[in-house]
């Protein structure tokens, strides 16, 4: 397996409009030259205000730099501050890295790694998922990770991605679960996280586990 780099920072300008490709009230989100993914009713792309907020927070407190290639899903209302909205979580995350051609396998190519590579996959993974946590606790955001399920390799859409899950809670609060998958395409690393609070598994579970088998990313 080509290199398999943990790199996890970068976002794309995305816009939003309607498609039945899932149902009726989904909403296809197109992320310009990168991918497409639908997104059910109870959620909205993350814009104005509260992405301006959200965003200096990232750079200002937590030190996180913020580039324009990322896009978020995120319970709908939140935008508006909708109290009801401002109760809940759940997030859709899409990022690319972008490389050199032939930095990584490309995107129909099926992934092949002995137990030992997937393991030592996991281990960076879990490795930078702490250093994180231990870089956010310093700034007044403790991170505690509950659960972690090992790295495997799985078909999202028909193209083979790794995938690693885990649960936390942030600042003592409520169990969220984390899914995350890494696709690579040639020049380009792309990563997905889908998350939302286990409290609230009813609303949310159904439809983000359709949710990852929508994307559809363009070859590299």
């Amino acid at each position: 397996m080509k290199k398999i780099i943990i790199v996890l920072l970068i976002l794309c300008m995305a816009y939003s409009v309607p498609s039945n490709a899932q149902a009726d009230t989904w909403q296809t989100v197109s992320v310009l030259g990168i991918c497409t993914f639908q997104i059910p009713p109870t959620m909205e792309i993350q814009k104005g205000n509260y992405k301006q907020g959200n965003e200096k927070f990232q750079k200002e407190i937590l030190e996180i730099s913020i580039t324009p290639d990322r896009v978020v899903a995120q319970q709908k209302g939140l935008n508006s501050f909708d109290p009801q909205a401002l109760k809940r979580y759940s997030r859709v995350i899409v990022e690319t890295v972008r490389g050199q051609y032939g930095d990584y396998e490309t995107l129909d190519k099926p992934l092949t790694a002995s137990e030992e590579e997937l393991l030592e996959i996991n281990a960076m993974l879990k490795q930078q998922n702490q250093q994180s946590a231990s870089q956010s606790a310093a700034k007044g955001m403790k991170l505690k990770f509950l659960s972690w399920q090992p790295t495997k390799i799985i078909k999202v859409n028909g193209i083979d991605a790794l995938k690693t899950s885990y649960t936390r809670s942030m600042n003592n609060g409520p169990p969220t679960i984390v899914n995350f998958y890494i696709i690579q395409n040639n020049d380009y690393m792309h990563r997905i996280t889908i998350s939302y609070r286990l409290s609230e598994e009813s609303l949310w579970a159904t439809d983000l586990s359709k949710v990852i088998n929508t994307f559809k990313f363009k070859k590299r």
